[in-house]
């Protein structure tokens, strides 16, 4: 396990990645320095596979599709490329991935002022002055300065963040799983749905498995108990009949909702399950079947019938 990955911020929140994908690539950066190197299409790749990752970075995810998920994602925004030869995944940084810690916080920036004077001396950082005001009283603080802090890239003195397009914008429209995120009508806040409501909307996945305090909530609201426990064999089917149609999205709620009510219906039809079988069988009677004529009994019967007299019937034969 790695004890420390080193996340460079301010190129995660340029780049747009979130806390997910910001400690992957933190991760990945460093593969080139012990990774098992491999030249594919005349370039260097290195070998690291999605155990490798999971057992590296536990805080990160237990599940080895969820890695390899969130490695497709970095290679969508092109930090990285990956590749598979020999049932394995090789991976390499691109040269906007190689530029992770590349950089460094500008002079006289709010992350490091630098003083054009002595700290004695008038006109420093804790006794600003003005030509105005040489007392210092009524300074209006300058674009750039502590006060009034500048992006660092920009001129715009009053920089705003969410503009559409921007670093903080790109990654808002990304969930805390790496996935996109959905509008209450089902639009990706990316095409221009909503995502100041966003609702998260997911297919089911086959490691699906609901939220313990959501699955109380959703059975104390549907009338049962906040104890209900279900059955792992419940949990499966109800994961590989939805799974099948990646086209349906539903937030989590709405799953773990549908999930209750399967659980419901599941113990409903486990209590009316006896009372199915009715007539005899309910009262608690079993029906004998007919017994068979023996052959003495059969051919007194065909004598009888010749003879015009009344056929016996079954009950009349004895042993």
């Amino acid at each position: 396990m790695q004890y420390l990955v080193a996340i460079n911020q301010a190129r995660a929140v340029e780049w747009g990645l979130n806390a997910q994908q910001a400690m992957l690539f933190a991760f990945l950066h460093q593969v080139p320095t012990w990774a098992d190197a491999r030249q594919l299409d005349g370039q260097t790749f290195y070998n690291v596979s999605k155990s490798k990752v999971v057992a590296e970075l536990p805080l990160l995810t237990d599940k080895q599709d969820t890695a390899y998920r969130l490695m497709k994602q970095l290679a969508v925004l092109g930090v990285i490329q990956i590749t598979s030869c020999d049932n394995r995944t090789y991976m390499r940084l691109t040269e906007k991935g190689k530029t992770w810690n590349r950089g460094a916080p500008k002079a006289g920036s709010e992350k490091s002022p630098t003083l054009s004077r002595s700290a004695d001396e008038q006109g420093s950082e804790k006794y600003p002055t003005s030509e105005k005001s040489p007392s210092g009283v009524g300074k209006i603080s300058e674009p750039g300065s502590e006060k009034s802090p500048t992006n660092q890239d920009t001129n715009d003195p009053n920089p705003n963040t969410h503009t559409a397009g921007g670093p903080l914008d790109h990654a808002q429209q990304f969930a805390d799983d790496g996935q996109p995120l959905v509008d209450k009508i089902g639009k990706p806040a990316s095409l221009g749905g909503n995502s100041a409501h966003p609702a998260r909307k997911h297919a089911m996945a086959l490691d699906w498995e609901p939220n313990p305090e959501m699955f109380a909530a959703q059975c104390y609201r549907a009338g049962m108990s906040p104890e209900t426990r279900y059955e792992p064999h419940q949990l499966a089917k109800f994961v590989a009949h939805h799974a099948g149609d990646p086209n349906r999205q539903l937030a989590p709620a709405g799953w773990i909702g549908r999930f209750v009510d399967w659980v419901r219906n599941d113990q409903r039809n486990a209590i009316a399950q006896p009372q199915s079988t009715g007539g005899a069988y309910a009262n608690g009677r079993q029906r004998t079947p007919p017994r068979r004529r023996t052959a003495a009994e059969a051919r007194a019967a065909a004598e009888a019938e010749r003879q015009g007299g009344e056929r016996p019937s079954d009950g009349q034969w004895h042993r």
